[in-house]
C-alpha cells in the first residue's frame, strides 16, 4: 500500500498570513480570527517565516518587547523547515518530532501552498513509528 502524501492531511484554506512588516499585534489576530498557533510570513506567495505562539512567548513576552511596535520580521523563525506536498506523512512525523515543531508549511515549486499542523497528523501512522522515533531521541541523547 503506497504511503500518504502530506497534501492529503495539510491545511489549505485556513492558513494565518501575514506581512514581515506586520506588527506582532496585528499577527496574534490573525491568529485568533484563524484559531490557529501560528502565522505563516510571507512576501507574495513565497514562505520567508513563521511566528508562532511559542515565539510570542520566548521572543517577545519574556524579552518585554512591545507587539503593537514590533515588527513580525525581528521575532520570526526566518526560512523555516518545510515539506513538498507529495512527501509521505511519515516523513512529515518525523521532521516535526525531530525539531519539536508543531506547524511544518507546505511549499510546492518556491510557493507557499499549505501547512501541517500537529493536530493534523494521524495517530495511527504516530503509532506505527513510535518505536523508532524513540529510538532516534535515545541515540539523539547519547551523542549529546
Amino acid at each position: 500500500m503506497p504511503e500518504r502524501p502530506v497534501r492529503e492531511i495539510m491545511t489549505r484554506s485556513a492558513m494565518a498570513c501575514c506581512a514581515p512588516d506586520d506588527t506582532v499585534e496585528v499577527a496574534c489576530r490573525k491568529m485568533d480570527e484563524g484559531c490557529c498557533g501560528s502565522v505563516l510570513v510571507c512576501e507574495g506567495e513565497r514562505l520567508v517565516g513563521i511566528f508562532t505562539e511559542r515565539d510570542l512567548v520566548r521572543r517577545v513576552i519574556a524579552k518585554g518587547m512591545d507587539p503593537k511596535s514590533t515588527p513580525v520580521r525581528a521575532v520570526m523563525t526566518i526560512d523555516p523547515v518545510t515539506i513538498a506536498p507529495d512527501a509521505p506523512v511519515r516523513e512529515a512525523i518525523r521532521i516535526m518530532d525531530e525539531g519539536s515543531f508543531r506547524y511544518l508549511p507546505v511549499v510546492e515549486g518556491g510557493k507557499l501552498v499549505g501547512i501541517v499542523s500537529a493536530r493534523d497528523l494521524p495517530y495511527e501512522e504516530i503509532g506505527k513509528m513510535a518505536r523508532m522515533l524513540e529510538l532516534e531521541h535515545t541515540l539523539a541523547e547519547r551523542i549529546w
